[in-house]
């Protein structure tokens, strides 16, 4: 670059920070100073600005993610959306509150337990029989409960990621999660659903990823093989039942 050349840009570019004062008359003799700022100089303020704005944002969050510790892995009845979802202690329920169950109709009858099952008497395990579309809550060799709820829309055990099958076997749960600002897309044209997993997911330690007990948005698929893996419960059904969840409880899968 010749010297003259360097030296025009020199100009230009301290033309660019330099404020120019302009007096501007608003009325019949009256003046105002103005400072009249480089266009350039303005559109890099302006680029700061927004890179600086960015930065504190990225910094914050990474702040807020330590102290917070780390996001639990997102579910995959829908392979994998998101939102935070935070961990929460089981709540204790003494036996004077347990209700009585009231019985079954003879074709939802869930027959012997697994023999291969061991329970003491006094803990409380969940069963599910998928063709009866009900889970079972037990305490020992004795049913408490029961509840109507959907499995995955194909038949059989599990066989691989996205077959839309309800694992079969004897599991246990992994973590509970207030699920009530999970967001879901059914991919029917109606767009992300927030609450589609109602007020808890219950996470089974199955092999798979995202398997689990949770509510719905939608109690008609109830009764149904409709979800893409996972157990939906009425939400007033999930509330009743997670006051016996811990982690680590028994779940009983079975076709």
């Amino acid at each position: 670059m010749k010297n003259a050349d360097m030296k025009n840009l020199l100009i230009w570019l301290t033309s660019i920070f330099k404020v120019d004062v302009v007096w501007v008359e608003i009325d019949h003799g009256q003046w105002i100073k103005r400072r009249r700022f480089h266009p350039a100089a303005k559109v890099i303020v302006i680029v700061c600005f927004l890179f600086l704005g960015v930065s504190l944002r990225q910094n914050f969050s990474y702040v807020f993610r330590v102290f917070s510790g780390p996001e639990p892995e997102a579910p995959v009845e829908m392979e994998a959306y998101n939102e935070i979802a935070l961990p929460h202690e089981t709540e204790e329920i003494t036996q004077d509150e347990i209700a009585d169950f009231p019985g079954l109709l003879p074709d939802l009858y869930p027959g012997p337990i697994p023999a291969e099952l061991e329970v003491a008497e006094d803990e409380y395990w969940i069963r599910i029989i998928k063709d009866n579309f009900t889970l079972y809550l037990y305490r020992g060799l004795e049913m408490k409960k029961s509840y109507l709820i959907a499995v995955g829309r194909n038949p059989g055990d599990k066989q691989r990621v996205g077959d839309h099958r309800t694992p079969q076997g004897i599991f246990t749960v992994q973590s509970i999660y207030d699920s009530r600002s999970w967001v879901f897309d059914f991919r029917d044209g109606n767009g992300p659903i927030r609450g589609a997993y109602g007020p808890w997911f219950i996470r089974l330690r199955t092999g798979w990823r995202g398997i689990g007990i949770h509510g719905t948005h939608d109690p008609s698929s109830l009764g149904t093989m409709s979800s893409e893996g996972c157990v939906r419960m009425n939400n007033y059904d999930l509330q009743e039942l997670k006051q016996f969840v811990s982690i680590n409880m028994t779940v009983v899968i079975e076709g």
